[in-house]
């Protein structure tokens, strides 16, 4: 069941409808039940996954919270320097119950994830010994294991982590077992995130520190900021990203000889497309809770502005980007010793994190060396006046912006291609050149037929008017602006955008790109 479906789009008026119809003791047990059905829609047994991993992770936190009281430490998460993760400090059995459940769940990641990939590679490493070393052996064959991956394994999981760190540093352990099991569950966030953080979740929905159920009152802003994002992310998804898809498809076919000029633009093409493809599943997911009265943290602020890489990390995947900090990058020491060293080895496997292929590594080792270029860049320019002065410049500012877009786009190639050779050849193709390529311009063709460039355009004024006055600012877009209009005016603003989408869907439709991480 895909947000941009029919059938989303007659299960959330039902749920929404049974949400506030229930009395306040049956909400989210309500939430709960419709949770599981939109993740069983897929795949029926892969909601027993779900749940086991719910009532594994909440004994966990239980046995956590246990030894902690009981060991020589109580630190609250608070009172931790730097947010980092006091090893030295807990007793040895809080360790061991952490180590634990850690191994579960990361066990599982594997398992369902990187199996068939650890065992090729394996598998590859002993033939190639094997040759190196002269030595008389058949070659092996690595058979994959016929495995399907579970929609929104890497994103549940995560959350788990980070459930469990922060009990084992000293948070609360969450009570209530339907609490639990929704935090684990809640559909618009499950399959491609937001990655939640529990404490803020539990305290919306009403349980933390005995206050009152956020989430059971009703707002009607809520409601109009919810309808908004739905239709904002419905969008950028169907009338944008869908579109585009066929533009990156044809241009990281490896089949196609395409010239230089075609090769740009489809590059270009899946750079917009992952952008509006997940920043639309997010304004999606983000809509649908804020109809049912629970906040998602936001996950986009507009990436392809920023004036560094450490800046486009910030505004891209910011869920994400948080998670590996605090739960990775700060454990292995962060910026207080080999800070280098933890920034390589927090975007290796942040890469490895998208998928069990070696391309994925490759485009979180290029982003990791870029993170540690522009840390010794930006120390570089604040001992150089002259530097300094020509950042603060709009020519500085812009050069700035363009060059890190052009960064990020070399990285999406190693990102999208199949292979590491095709996204050498692409790049080959793009700033050398090469003989092998068609003379016929294939997608600057496509281009000129594409409804693409009318949508682009309307989105950009769109986006001018209510997103870039706060961008300004430095502060997320909550569509503030929308809430001035009433009723009578904003009805038929929803409903142009939803006929506009609908309008400019391509015949063949594309599913979320995050949905296979």
């Amino acid at each position: 069941m895909l947000f941009n479906s029919f059938s989303y789009f007659a299960f959330f008026p039902v749920v929404f409808a049974l949400y506030w119809a229930s009395p306040r003791a049956l909400k989210k047990p309500v939430l709960l039940v419709a949770s599981y059905v939109f993740y069983m829609s897929w795949i029926p047994i892969y909601g027993l996954l779900v749940a086991a991993l719910s009532l594994v992770n909440y004994a966990f936190g239980f046995l956590l919270e246990k030894s902690r009281k009981s060991g020589s430490t109580n630190q609250t998460l608070a009172e931790t320097a730097e947010n980092a993760l006091p090893i030295e400090k807990m007793s040895g059995y809080t360790c061991t119950i952490l180590v634990f459940g850690l191994v579960i769940n990361l066990g599982c990641l594997i398992y369902f994830k990187y199996i068939n990939f650890l065992f090729k590679t394996f598998v590859d490493a002993v033939n190639l010994i094997g040759s190196s070393l002269h030595i008389q052996m058949a070659q092996l064959h690595a058979t994959a294991f016929d495995i399907i991956l579970p929609l929104g394994i890497s994103f549940f999981i995560f959350e788990f982590i980070h459930y469990l760190v922060d009990v084992a540093k000293g948070e609360k352990a969450i009570r209530n077992p339907i609490d639990f099991a929704l935090f684990a569950a809640f559909f618009p966030s499950q399959i491609a995130g937001p990655i939640k953080r529990f404490e803020n979740f539990i305290e919306q929905i009403g349980t933390a520190s005995g206050r009152s159920a956020r989430a059971l009152k009703f707002r009607s802003t809520d409601m109009q900021a919810g309808i908004a994002l739905i239709l904002q992310g419905l969008f950028k998804k169907v009338a944008i990203a869908d579109n585009l898809a066929v533009f990156a498809n044809t241009g990281f076919n490896p089949a196609l000889h395409l010239n230089a000029g075609d090769t740009w633009i489809g590059v270009l093409a899946f750079a917009l497309q992952i952008y509006f493809d997940f920043s639309g599943y997010t304004d999606m997911g983000r809509g649908s809770a804020k109809m049912l009265g629970i906040s998602l943290p936001d996950n986009f602020n507009f990436p392809y502005l920023a004036n560094s890489i450490a800046d486009f990390w910030r505004r891209w995947h910011i869920s994400l980007s948080t998670w590996l900090r605090d739960y990775l990058y700060i454990p292995l020491g962060g910026g207080r010793s080999h800070k280098n060293r933890n920034l390589l080895l927090t975007m290796l496997l942040g890469g490895l994190w998208h998928g069990a292929a070696l391309h994925y590594v490759v485009w979180g080792g290029f982003h990791g060396c870029l993170l540690v270029l522009n840390n010794w860049y930006d120390k570089t320019v604040k001992g150089n006046a002259q530097l300094t002065a020509f950042h603060a410049r709009p020519a500085g500012k812009v050069l700035s912006v363009l060059l890190t877009f052009a960064l990020v786009l070399i990285g999406w190639i190693f990102f999208r291609a199949d292979t590491i050779p095709q996204a050498l050849h692409m790049m080959q193709k793009m700033f050398v050149g090469t003989s092998q390529t068609s003379a016929n311009p294939i997608l600057s063709t496509m281009l000129i037929r594409s409804p693409i460039v009318v949508a682009m355009i309307i989105y950009g004024c769109y986006a001018s008017i209510f997103s870039l006055p706060k961008f300004a600012q430095q502060k997320q877009f909550e569509l503030q602006p929308l809430s001035l209009l009433g009723w009578s005016a904003r009805i038929p603003l929803y409903a142009a955008v939803a006929a506009a989408a609908i309008g400019f869907a391509p015949l063949q439709p594309s599913s979320f790109i995050y949905f296979q991480f």
